[in-house]
């Protein structure tokens, strides 16, 4: 821009001298006239400089107007619906105003997106650049638990699908005690894995892992143990009688020890939270045999006499027995008793007759008994048992016994099924 130069020289001020008087007002006047040339005279400001970022594209424009909208107009930017403006990174909106033109204008287009909550589908058109920014402006807030897939920092791209299951808050009751947590949909199992509650071995949980999270999110995990164990029975070994036909009659021998055998059983048990709640046999095994005790008892029958003051007798059989003696009023019956004085098998008693334990042998059976004489069993008792005899008498006659005596059984020989061939070790 050429400007006029009005400084005054030194002839056109002594003409100014010689034609008039300067005055005050009139060097005010000059001053502000050489005033305004200089302003006039001095360089325009350049505009600002904006850059408007599109579509891929940055335009650099010299924006006189700090008028946003007017900018990308200027531009050749249009907006679409959803897109955002962004100045200096400040976002815009239809009401926002500058003061001053932006360094920067951004704008972000709008992309549609599939949300699916819970495996309902919505649609989002959104110019968020990322998964977390486009759910917290869609007003929607997502905890650590929640499941979001893709994760929240991934960027937005066309028709990308969203999934959110907002975590459930869950009750557990594990190993005594209860935790409160928070899981996202799925299933029990994954819930207790992500709550650092895992289920070992046999423990299983309610609702069962494979199952839906329950609808009052309460969750029993059940701890299981189970142990086997070995049980061990006895098997008593069983006693064998066997004849020996070549040795005498009450000769008792041992042919084989034998041994107990042995039965071990392995029973499973199951323990829930520490409670024993079943047991079951898995398995039986014979460990060890029994072996049977084998009894040898002599069966020779050889016959004997016997010289006595009542004349020689014949006897096939001779062993000791402990005696005593009783009579009608001393038998413990009452006199009114109609069985009072007599015998078990119906008589009467009197001397000669004498009370046994009919397991050793049968009533008629002949004895003789040294300092008592011919006796034939007739009677039995309560107290009567093994190698016990109890000689009769009559009361006129009575003699008290309380001794040890040897007991001669006199022929004939019974039948052998009546024999008792193998008679108790010891005499009461």
């Amino acid at each position: 821009m050429n400007c006029l130069h009005f400084f005054p020289t030194e002839a056109g001020a002594r003409r100014s001298r010689g034609r008039s008087k300067a005055t005050p007002s009139r060097a005010l006047t000059s001053l502000l006239t050489f005033f305004l040339i200089l302003t006039a005279c001095a360089p325009a400001t350049p505009a600002p400089m904006t850059r408007v970022q599109a579509d891929g594209r940055v335009f650099a424009i010299q924006a006189p107007t700090a008028d946003w909208q007017q900018i990308l107009t200027e531009t050749g930017v249009r907006l679409n619906a959803g897109d955002e403006v962004w100045a200096d990174g400040i976002r815009m909106d239809a009401a926002s105003l500058l003061h001053t033109a932006p360094a920067w204008l951004t704008v972000r287009r709008a992309v549609t997106v599939t949300l699916n909550i819970n495996g309902a589908p919505q649609t989002l058109s959104t110019a968020a650049r990322t998964v977390g920014e486009a759910l917290w402006q869609a007003g929607i807030s997502t905890s650590r638990a929640d499941f979001v897939q893709p994760p929240l920092s991934t960027p937005l791209t066309p028709n990308l699908s969203i999934t959110l299951s907002p975590a459930q808050a869950l009750t557990i009751q594990a190993d005594g005690q209860t935790i409160t947590t928070y899981a996202p949909t799925g299933l029990v199992g994954e819930a207790l894995a992500l709550a650092g509650v895992p289920l070992v071995g046999l423990d299983y949980a309610v609702p069962a892992a494979d199952q839906p999270l329950p609808p009052d999110g309460k969750i029993r995990v059940v701890r299981v143990r189970e142990e086997v164990l070995t049980e061990q029975t006895l098997i008593p070994r069983e006693t064998v009688y066997q004849a020996m036909p070549e040795v005498d009659i009450d000769t008792v021998q041992t042919l084989q020890a034998g041994a107990d055998g042995l039965q071990r059983r392995y029973v499973r048990v199951r323990y829930e939270d520490g409670v024993e709640v079943s047991r079951s046999v898995e398995n039986e095994v014979l460990a060890q045999a029994a072996q049977p005790l084998v009894i040898g008892y002599g069966t020779k029958i050889t016959l004997r006499t016997l010289d006595t003051p009542d004349g020689p007798v014949e006897y096939w059989r001779a062993y000791t027995m402990y005696a005593t003696s009783y009579s009608a009023s001393r038998a413990g019956v009452a006199p009114t008793a109609r069985n009072y004085g007599l015998t078990a098998s119906g008589k009467r008693l009197t001397r000669g007759m004498v009370a046994i334990d009919r397991n050793m042998m049968p009533f008629g059976t002949r004895m003789y008994v040294p300092g008592y004489g011919f006796a034939v069993a007739e009677d039995t008792g309560g107290g009567v048992k093994g190698r016990f005899i109890d000689l009769g008498f009559d009361d006129w006659n009575y003699q008290s016994w309380h001794q040890v005596v040897m007991v001669y059984f006199l022929t004939p020989v019974p039948p052998a099924d009546t024999i008792r061939w193998i008679i108790p070790s010891t005499v009461p």
